[in-house]
Order: C-alpha cells, then sequence, then structure tokens
C-alpha cells in the first residue's frame, strides 16, 4: 500500500487542472488517457464546427424503448469504444452500477450543430432530443452518459442557461455566473469569452439575432482554442473529484484505501465508467493503491434460479426419493407459504390457458348481426362518458363464462404500487393487469380478429387487411423475439381474402325533427352515410381463427412459459446486479424499483412470492390493509362520474357542444382516477393529499378549479366507501366541523344543492324496501320505469341501493318535477307486520357538504305498509327536501294509483 508520502496525487485535488495534470504526467499516469482524450477532443471539434453527433430514434408505443446512437465516429475509434463502453464488457470488469433505465439528454450534444443550422430554433429542439432508454444495452448510451454529456453540459452551460432565463434573486443568479466563470477558468478559457453572457452584461437587451450570433461567437471561440488541452482539463476535473471521495472514504475506514461501493456515489460512477472503463481495479492502480481486505470485484453474476412448477414434479420426486408424494406436496406448500403446493405462478398460467380458451372460441363464432368483440379484452382506457366507436366496457362479462372471469377476478384482484410497495392494495382492472400479463400475443390475435370485424362490418378501422402486417409489427417482432412467430402466410391470405371482400355498402344514420309552422307541422327528415360494410367476414374470420388455432397449438404452452420465466429471471439478475453493486440484498422498498411488474402479473403484487421464485430471502412482509374497493372497479367509477354531475354524452351532444363534452371527459377523466384515490388510500392508511394525489396534473372542471373540485371529488370518494372525510393540512380532526343536523317537521322543507343528495332509511321492527318514484309536473310518472326499485335500480340520475335513494340532482332531466322515496314493508318477510309504534323509520338525507336532515314521523295508526318518506322537488330553479309522512293502508297498489304506476306491470 501506497504511503501519503508516495501517492503522486496527494495534493492534486486541491489544485487546478494544469497542475494536477503535470503531477499526473511526472508519475506516468497520462498515457492511459491519450486514446480517449483524442476521440473526446476530436467530437468535440466536429461538433462545434456544425456536425451533429447523435441520433434518437423515438420508440414506436407507450412501453417501447427509444435507442440512440453515435454518428461520425471513425472506424477506428468505433473499435475502442465498444471495447471500453460496452455494456458486457464494464460490467465484466465489475461495473454493475450502470444504470437500467437513463433518460438521455441526447440534445446537449447535439446543440453546437442546432445553433448553426437551425439557429432560432436550436434550443427548443435540443431540449426534446432525449432518449428514454428502458434498458441500457448500448456502448452509445455508455459512451454519452459517462462521458461526452458531461462535457458537454460544461461548455454549452453558458447557453443553456440564458435560454432558461433568468432564475432567484440577483444574488443567485451572481453566483450562478461566477461559478460558471471559475469552470470556464479552470478549463483554460479566456475570460473574454463570457464576455456577452456574464451577469449585468445586458443579455435582456439583446434582440434575438444578437443573442443568437452571441452564441455562435461562443462556438467560434472554443472552436479556436486547444481542444486536446480542453478535454484533458475537464477529465481532470472530473478525476479530482474521484480523488477527493477517495481520499474521504479511505480516512474513515482508517486503514488508508476505500471499497469501491463506498466511493462511488451517483455522480462518481460516469467517472469510472468514461474514464477508466468500468474497471475499479484500474481507479486503484491509476491512484496507486492497494485494493480493501473486503474489497469483492464481481465479473460475472449467477444464473438465475427459479423455483416455480415444482408441483408437476412432484411425483416424479417421490418416486425418486421414496417420500410419499402428499408429503412432497405438503413440503412445497410449506415452501410457497401458501394453501397448495401450486405456485402464484403456476396458478395464473393455467388460468391464461383457460382464458385463452374462451377467448379464442368467442372470436371463432363471431357472425355479422352480433356486435362487435371490441371490449372483450380490457386494454382501452377507461371512460364514463360513453363513446361513438363500437367499444362495449366489460363486453368479457357477458361473452366469457362466468367461471374464467371469476377466476380473473380472484388472481388479478390485487397489486402493489411501486412507490408504495409496503402494502398489497386493490386493482381495479383485474381484466386489464391479466392481458398485460398474456402480453403481445393477445395483443396481436385480438387485434388482427377486429381489424377483420371493423373491414368488413363497418363502421370503420384503424388498418387494412393488408396492412396488418406493419400495423402490428411490434407485437409481431415480440412473438418473434419470444420464439413463437406467427406464420407469414396469414399475411398473404388475408390480402387475398381482402381483394374478394364485397362491394362497400354504405352505413347511414337517419335523423329527424318536427318544426311548427303557420301551415301546420313540417318534419325534416336527414340520412347520413358515416361509414361502410364489405360482405365476406365470414370467410376472413375463419382464415384468422385457422392460424390462431394453428399458433396456439405449435407455441402456447412455450409461449406462456416464456412469459412468466422472462420476467422472473429479469428480477433475479436485477437482484444480483444490485448485491454486485451494493454489497448487500436490497431492501422491499428498493426490490420493488425492479419486481413490481413481475409480481403484479404473476403473484397479485405478492413481492415474497416473487422472492420465493428466485430463491432469495424476503427482506420484509408486506401489509394487506383493508380494502376500500369492495365492488368492481368500473361500477365504482361510475357511481363517482353520477356523484360528480357526470351523464353519458349523447351524439349530438358531442357533435355540437364542445364545452359539454369537454365537462364530462374531465369528469370521466376524474371518476377513472378516483380508484387510483383509493389505493393511494389503501396503500398510504389515510387519504391521499392533493400532491400526493398529483392533482396538480389533471384538469378540474370547476370555475374554481383544483381548489373548488378537490374537496368535492375526496367527499364524493368518502361517501361511496363509508369512510371519514380527509383532513386538510393543519387541522385535526378535532378541528373538523360537525355534521350540521337539521329535523325537519312532517310538512317541513329545506333547500338543497345542486349536488348528490343520498336519502337513507334507518327501520326498525321489521325488515322494509326502500324505492323512489319520479313524477311529472302533473304528479304522475312518466312510464313504468320511474319506478327505481332493487329490480330497477337506476333510472335518469336517480338509484337504489338497500336502503339507501341516490339522486344525481344535475343529472334528473327537466320533465321530471319530483322525486318521492318510499318504504314498504318487505310483506314476503313479515305477511303482518304494519307501521305502528313497534314499527318506524326514520329518515336522512345529506349531500357533500355533509349537512345532514333528518325527518322521524309520528307511529302510524292506521295499519299502513306503504309510506312516501320525503320529497325531493324542484324549487324555484334549485331543489328542495320535503318531509311527507303519507301513508297507505292499502299498500303499493294504493300508491300505485296516485302516481299513475301499472300495476301489472
Amino acid at each position: 500500500m501506497a504511503s501519503d508520502q508516495l501517492r503522486w496525487w496527494r495534493d492534486a485535488p486541491g489544485m487546478s487542472p494544469d497542475e494536477a495534470l503535470v503531477l499526473e504526467t511526472d508519475a506516468g499516469q497520462d498515457q492511459r488517457f491519450a486514446e480517449l482524450d483524442g476521440m473526446a477532443a476530436r467530437l468535440l471539434e466536429a461538433a462545434l464546427n456544425g456536425q451533429p453527433m447523435a441520433r434518437v430514434t423515438q420508440g414506436r408505443g407507450p412501453q417501447a424503448s427509444d435507442t440512440v446512437e453515435l454518428v461520425g465516429l471513425a472506424p477506428q475509434e468505433r473499435l475502442l469504444y465498444t471495447d471500453v463502453f460496452g455494456v458486457q464488457e464494464q460490467q465484466g470488469r465489475g461495473a454493475w452500477y450502470l444504470p437500467q433505465k437513463l433518460s438521455l439528454k441526447a440534445g446537449v450534444v447535439n446543440l453546437p450543430h442546432l445553433m448553426r443550422r437551425r439557429a432560432a430554433h436550436a434550443m427548443t429542439v435540443a431540449a426534446d432530443d432525449t432518449a428514454r432508454i428502458s434498458t441500457v444495452d448500448s456502448a452509445d448510451a455508455v459512451l454519452l452518459w459517462a462521458l461526452l454529456n458531461p462535457l458537454f453540459e460544461t461548455v454549452m452551460e453558458p447557453v443553456r442557461v440564458r435560454a432558461a432565463g433568468p432564475v432567484g434573486s440577483a444574488e443567485d443568479q451572481q453566483q450562478l455566473w461566477d461559478e460558471i466563470e471559475s469552470r470556464f477558468a479552470r478549463l483554460g478559457l479566456a475570460p473574454d469569452v463570457l464576455a456577452r453572457f456574464r451577469f449585468g452584461a445586458g443579455w435582456h437587451r439583446l434582440d434575438r439575432a444578437a443573442q443568437q450570433r452571441a452564441r455562435l461567437e461562443l462556438l467560434d471561440s472554443l472552436a479556436a482554442g486547444d481542444l486536446s488541452q480542453l478535454v484533458a482539463r475537464h477529465r481532470m476535473t472530473q478525476v479530482q473529484s474521484l480523488m477527493e471521495g477517495f481520499t474521504k472514504k479511505a480516512k474513515s475506514a482508517k486503514i488508508g484505501t476505500a471499497l469501491a461501493r463506498r466511493v462511488l456515489t451517483r455522480a462518481l460512477q460516469p467517472v469510472v465508467s468514461g474514464y477508466f472503463s468500468g474497471d475499479w481495479l484500474a481507479v486503484l492502480d491509476y491512484l496507486q493503491m492497494s485494493p480493501h481486505p473486503d474489497e469483492e470485484v464481481i465479473t460475472t453474476l449467477p444464473e438465475p434460479r427459479l423455483y416455480v412448477g415444482m408441483s408437476s414434479q412432484a411425483a416424479t420426486m417421490a418416486a425418486e426419493s421414496g417420500v410419499p408424494e402428499e408429503e412432497i406436496h405438503a413440503v412445497l406448500t410449506a415452501f410457497l407459504g401458501g394453501t397448495s403446493s401450486l405456485s402464484p405462478v403456476e396458478e395464473r398460467g393455467d388460468a391464461l390457458r383457460e382464458w385463452w380458451v374462451a377467448f379464442d372460441q368467442a372470436h371463432a363464432v363471431q357472425a355479422p348481426g352480433m356486435r362487435s368483440l371490441w371490449g372483450l379484452v380490457d386494454e382501452e382506457p377507461m371512460t364514463q362518458s360513453g363513446n361513438d366507436q363500437g367499444s362495449t366496457p366489460q363486453l368479457y362479462r357477458d361473452i366469457l363464462p362466468t367461471a374464467v372471469n371469476e377466476r380473473v377476478d380472484r388472481l388479478w384482484d390485487t397489486m402493489t404500487l411501486q412507490r408504495h410497495s409496503r402494502s398489497i392494495v386493490s386493482n381495479p382492472r383485474p381484466h386489464q393487469l391479466m392481458a398485460n400479463t398474456f402480453g403481445p400475443a393477445v395483443e396481436f390475435w385480438h387485434g388482427v380478429a377486429l381489424t377483420a370485424w371493423f373491414v368488413c362490418e363497418g363502421p370503420s378501422s384503424r388498418t387494412s387487411l393488408s396492412g396488418v402486417a406493419d400495423y402490428y409489427r411490434r407485437s409481431l417482432a415480440a412473438l418473434q423475439t419470444a420464439g413463437c412467430p406467427v406464420d407469414p402466410s396469414l399475411f398473404e391470405e388475408l390480402r387475398t381474402a381482402e381483394r374478394h371482400l364485397g362491394p362497400e355498402e354504405m352505413i347511414t344514420r337517419d335523423d329527424g325533427f318536427s318544426v311548427g309552422t303557420p301551415f301546420g307541422d313540417v318534419t325534416v327528415s336527414s340520412s347520413i352515410g358515416y361509414s361502410a360494410r364489405r360482405e365476406g367476414f365470414e370467410r376472413v374470420r375463419d382464415i384468422v381463427t385457422r392460424h390462431r388455432r394453428a399458433w396456439a397449438e405449435e407455441h402456447l404452452a412455450t409461449y406462456l412459459q416464456q412469459r412468466w420465466r422472462t420476467e422472473l429471471e429479469d428480477v433475479a439478475r436485477a437482484h444480483h446486479r444490485f448485491v454486485a453493486a451494493k454489497g448487500r440484498p436490497p431492501t422491499l422498498i428498493q426490490f420493488a424499483q425492479f419486481a413490481t411488474t413481475a409480481a403484479n402479473r404473476w403473484t397479485g403484487g405478492d413481492l415474497g412470492s416473487v422472492y420465493t421464485a428466485i430463491g432469495e430471502p424476503a427482506a420484509a412482509e408486506q401489509e394487506r390493509p383493508t380494502r376500500l374497493l369492495t365492488c368492481d372497479g368500473y361500477d365504482f367509477a361510475r357511481r363517482v362520474y353520477e356523484a360528480l354531475g357526470g351523464k353519458p354524452l349523447s351524439h349530438d351532444t358531442w357533435m355540437n357542444d364542445p364545452d359539454e363534452s369537454r365537462r364530462q371527459w374531465q369528469l370521466s377523466r376524474l371518476a377513472t382516477e378516483s380508484l387510483r384515490y383509493l389505493q393511494l388510500h389503501e396503500a398510504l392508511g389515510e387519504p391521499p393529499t392533493a400532491k400526493q394525489f398529483g392533482a396538480q396534473r389533471i384538469a378540474w372542471p370547476w370555475p374554481g378549479e383544483e381548489a373548488e373540485g378537490w374537496p368535492i371529488f375526496q367527499s364524493a370518494i368518502s361517501a361511496l366507501t363509508d369512510t371519514s372525510p380527509p383532513v386538510a393540512a393543519g387541522q385535526t380532526a378535532g378541528d373538523l366541523p360537525a355534521v350540521r343536523e337539521e329535523q325537519l317537521a312532517k310538512g317541513g322543507n329545506a333547500p338543497l344543492r345542486t349536488a348528490p343528495v343520498t336519502v337513507r332509511i334507518i327501520a326498525t321492527g321489521a325488515p322494509v324496501d326502500v324505492s323512489a318514484v319520479l313524477l311529472a309536473t302533473d304528479g304522475k310518472v312518466r312510464n313504468d320505469n320511474d319506478l327505481v326499485f332493487y329490480n330497477h335500480p337506476h333510472q335518469d340520475g336517480v338509484r337504489a341501493d338497500g336502503d339507501t335513494i341516490t339522486a344525481v340532482l344535475g343529472n334528473v332531466p327537466d320533465d321530471v318535477r319530483s322525486i318521492a322515496v318510499v318504504v314498504s314493508i318487505d310483506l314476503e318477510a313479515r305477511p303482518t307486520a304494519v307501521f305502528d309504534q313497534h314499527t318506524t323509520w326514520r329518515a336522512e338525507a345529506t349531500q357533500l357538504s355533509q349537512n345532514l336532515l333528518s325527518f322521524q314521523p309520528e307511529p302510524f295508526a292506521s295499519g299502513e305498509t306503504v309510506t312516501v318518506a320525503m320529497e325531493l322537488y324542484r324549487h324555484s330553479g334549485g331543489w328542495k327536501a320535503r318531509a311527507v309522512g303519507q301513508g297507505y293502508d292499502t299498500g303499493l297498489a294504493g300508491l300505485a294509483t296516485d302516481y299513475g304506476i301499472d300495476v301489472e306491470a
């Protein structure tokens, strides 16, 4: 081990880069950087003179990764940098810290080129030139991340800061520019290079053309200098930071040297990858230091071993070991920590096979005259406001066998949120998660079947039959990569079939209305052709079915096994990489960063089961909080939508009222977001704050925007989940205003807001049914659908749910004047019961404001079995509630007669 006296670099951290470079040369350490410095200097010179440096290719699709490629490298340079910066090569030298995901601002290396070629838009284009790489696997990405981006960010900093505009106080800006000038001085650049840019030099007084000239003058000044020296000085400033970090950790270790994982912070990792090929031993050699006694440089990772599928091998294991098969299953059950020897992964794989059979059959029997199967797979964004495009949300509920749907609901109804991984929470869309688990096979085969339907039966298709291979190229490429390709002859058969389809037959929409004139009523009718169909669907359907079944017979079993094996092996490798980089296993939260997707797809969000599957001990056990989402996610979102005042859009509104269409879309978005709110509530153990929820990202369709809409949104969810209203920041539960209760006497009334109102009946003495009757201005129903009860629970904004009637007043049609809330004894349960002093009820009406109206009548005494409890009625442009308390000893027949309800119906 070198002593402090023998360390050539002992004083280098406090020196200027030029002084440190002299020490480096005297120690004979400069030649190791000669090729790298030369390559960086040449690339910088080319860039400053207007050549592009990097090309970003955007990935197609929401999950696709971008790619980045360096351009303009000489062949010998490419050979050099591939060996130095290749991901496998660096990991083979122990650089397991390389990021797996990266947002790479490639625009900074293209900025000089853009300034010379597109001066007016250079900053905007450069800002957009960012590669979002989900898997860092190229030497180009590593070279940019580790070496070129830090270099270009330093020399282009004056341009970037001026383009961003002033930030902070004058003192803050002066300090920022002092730091920039200091960095430029360390690079050996003369002070006058920044004459037009520095603070107080009048940059804001320059017009756009003058600012562009100043930027070009900066490029010219940089290009005219000694770029080899500039690059070497920049490298030394980076290495000096590494020296400082090493010295600090070596002192704390008290043995004169330091462990790599202690020194290599996120800021220093690029330095080692950029200038030492990711080789910590090369760093130690450069510093002339011995490795730490506990240093372990891992050059290869263990191969992943998965503990899945053992249940199917139980009989073989029993025969080989002489142990009864039942005992083998018992041991496996204990190992898996579940209730059977079947692993969660195996169980879900079996469910996917069962689902595929039902999915295949549904498409195979599709015929003209039936509705489209768009909605059979839960893959579209959830919407409450309706659409005019032919999709049927949750169509799988109607088409697939109940047992299949229930199995999907059970196996995919929980998940883990990556940012809140200590808890397993409700999953509001199990069928969507199941489809994501199945992956590109469903995306392709469902998509091509829908294309066949919409090309032939209308109203329109996103692609033609001839264009299927191109439209679904991403899914097809994924299947090819998985070793489960689609037979190319399918596409030739589809092209041939398309040529033999029948001629287009126009599909029309008929509309009409009447207008009164002095000469009588005039009826105006219109017929608009808006799409076309073509005869021949059955032939195309049979082609797709034949190929789909051939593919499944050959590939489905392998494909499904490959799906879980690939994802779990990726988790195992990420776990091994973490241990190699950090020298310890990840915490539960750290593990969740790379294991959550696999857990949600294959173990119901249970990270502990993923640990078991990869053969690693769990870092901690997750909690399973009380579930707030106790019904179907679509149903809950619909209830929130109605509670917020949403109502499905008609075609006319969608076409002619853009403001209302926008408002309904925003309410629909909020209703969908309510599901995420519930997940956060479960994970946090309390309602999320607006910041935790990300309320600022959402459009709020109220005049006061978020400030007005957020409390309404929270209160609506609170009312639907029977949870306490959230406490605002700075409040305690005791600070919340008490619910104001107003007791109404019989005949009394009170005003209501035009917002959802809930009337709940609390009955004693006998079971009761609660219903509602929608009444027109004549006090009669418009038709028999205006009776809302357990067999017809929803009508025009009014819903019956057990002992509660909810009326979304904003959705009640104008021709409904009042809503009567009716309480009737369940005579099937208690045939002889009547309302009297023993059988009573109390009505409570609440709105989002938490105001409470209550009414409890005097005991009835005339054998009444049906009573009108409350009436909600229009008054002076608003609504009121009236305490009624009218009884009927003639039962439901008497009430029906008064309200004009057809008893037989």
